[in-house]
């Protein structure tokens, strides 16, 4: 797998090849001159082989020539990928999508709302790496950490709003190179979940979620700006990721260190994703964890949260059932309630609802969103962290982006178009740290109709029902 940042570093090191033929000719010219002081000098057995290498000078010359010729094509098609963005900011509007977008203020003001918010996003978190000229990555807390989770987010938003952000694809090499510099300790084709501040090397494993966005970035990159090593990395890295972190039964790992059976994160299922790997590759195993995610999902709701469709941060699978893990699973006593990795399932499930038009999707939302109209009267009033029952988790009392801004997915997607307009006038104001930031720019590119999702053509899924288990 070639690393494009390592073939930049290559171009900028070159000597310029002065001689107008190249190292063809140089080569060729020598090969002439040694046989001509061959035959002048040896005897005729020498001189027949002499003869030989003056013969085929020409045509190894010839042969060289041409091998240089591809070469500089190549250099020169490289180049041209890089000149131009193919999809460049704003995409609303240009590919197919259910739902409404935000109408409260004028098309040209939703995507400048969207350019500003960036603006503001990449000044404060695309930090420069401290190591390596030309890398990038996520700024993830004050202590200058980054994860692989930031990563992934980065590197997707920087792909789409290249065409508004001159350097969005020089961000986006120097994140994917930053990230390739930190390999897994388990699966070194996945990136080490947690980064220090100093850069030194990393000695942890990996997060699914944060390399399932990265792939679904490389593919978007090659969406974005045509280059065919983007797609190679991307269907690479992918493989590594249904090879190694997608069990028989389609569920996910939770990364390269999680052996034991039954045990997910819901806010790593990704229908967009899944789709996308499904045409990128053409492996149907793609199809299967899009089942089954949508069918955990589905289980999870229907016998935990039917009246508020939440799903919790991790599930476990108990004697054929899915389950709210148990307080302390993994990360802390909610681990088995909607806090600050199930808020993000609206999104995820939201845009698919969407830009797929899956009513698997939009029969998970809607019990969802009924709960938050009558839970919320606006926006800014919805609080943070919930017990399954759509009941308060002690201490949520204050509102964030993170737990606001899917909701304004959910209803793009549903066509509620006053709770979208609410959500996305929040979410262009409302300024927090990098995970609510984060969330709220992703959560902006999808409510304004931006969020393209790189398929040659839209795939309906076989049918509207949603799947049993």
């Amino acid at each position: 797998m070639t690393r494009l940042t390592e073939q930049r570093g290559n171009d900028r090191d070159r000597v310029p090849d002065r001689n107008p033929l190249g190292i063809a000719g140089r080569i060729a010219f020598t090969m002439n001159k040694l046989s001509l002081h061959s035959l002048k000098n040896h005897p005729p057995l020498v001189q027949r082989h002499s003869t030989f290498r003056l013969t085929c000078a020409p045509v190894i010359f010839f042969l060289f020539f041409l091998m240089q010729t591809v070469s500089l094509r190549a250099e020169e098609v490289s180049a041209s990928y890089q000149e131009k963005d193919l999809r460049p900011f704003p995409q609303a509007g240009s590919f197919p999508r259910e739902g409404v977008v935000p109408d409260a203020i004028p098309r040209e003001q939703v995507n400048k709302s969207v350019r500003d918010f960036y603006s503001y996003w990449r000044a404060k978190y695309i930090l420069p790496s401290v190591k390596v000229p030309g890398d990038y990555k996520i700024k993830y807390d004050r202590r200058g950490r980054t994860v692989s989770e930031a990563m992934g987010y980065g590197m997707m938003i920087t792909a789409y709003m290249a065409g508004s952000d001159p350097k969005a694809k020089g961000f986006f090499d120097g994140l994917n190179s930053f990230r390739k510099r930190f390999p897994s300790k388990i699966n070194p084709a996945f990136m080490c979940w947690q980064i220090p501040m100093d850069e030194s090397p990393c000695r942890n494993d990996s997060a699914t979620d944060g390399d399932l966005d990265i792939a679904f970035a490389l593919l978007l990159a090659h969406g974005q700006w045509g280059d065919p090593r983007y797609l190679e990395e991307a269907k690479s890295l992918i493989h590594e990721i249904g090879t190694s972190l997608v069990r028989p039964d389609g569920s996910l790992k939770l990364g390269d260190w999680n052996e034991e059976e039954g045990q997910t994160r819901p806010s790593d299922f990704m229908p967009t994703h899944f789709r996308a790997f499904l045409e990128a590759t053409g492996d149907q195993r793609w199809k299967l964890v899009e089942t089954k995610s949508y069918a955990i999902l589905n289980q999870l709701q229907n016998q935990f949260s039917p009246v508020a469709g939440l799903a919790p941060d991790f599930s476990i699978e108990e004697k054929g059932q899915w389950i709210p893990a148990k307080p302390k699973f993994l990360e802390g006593l909610h681990d088995g309630e909607f806090n600050y990795n199930a808020c993000r399932v609206p999104w995820r499930i939201g845009w698919a609802a969407s830009t797929l038009e899956d009513p698997r999707a939009k029969a998970l939302l809607t019990p969802f969103l009924a709960w938050v109209l009558s839970h919320a009267k606006n926006p800014e009033s919805l609080r943070s962290g919930f017990h399954l029952d759509g009941s308060d988790i002690k201490g949520n009392a204050f509102d964030s982006a993170c737990f606001i801004a899917p909701t304004g997915v959910a209803a793009a997607a549903l066509g509620n178009q006053a709770w979208l307009n609410g959500v996305f006038n929040y979410c262009r104001e409302k300024k927090e740290e990098y995970f609510e930031d984060t969330v709220s720019m992703l959560c902006l590119l999808v409510m304004s109709g931006n969020a393209w999702i790189p398929l040659e053509r839209p795939s309906k899924p076989q049918s509207s029902t949603p799947p049993g288990n």
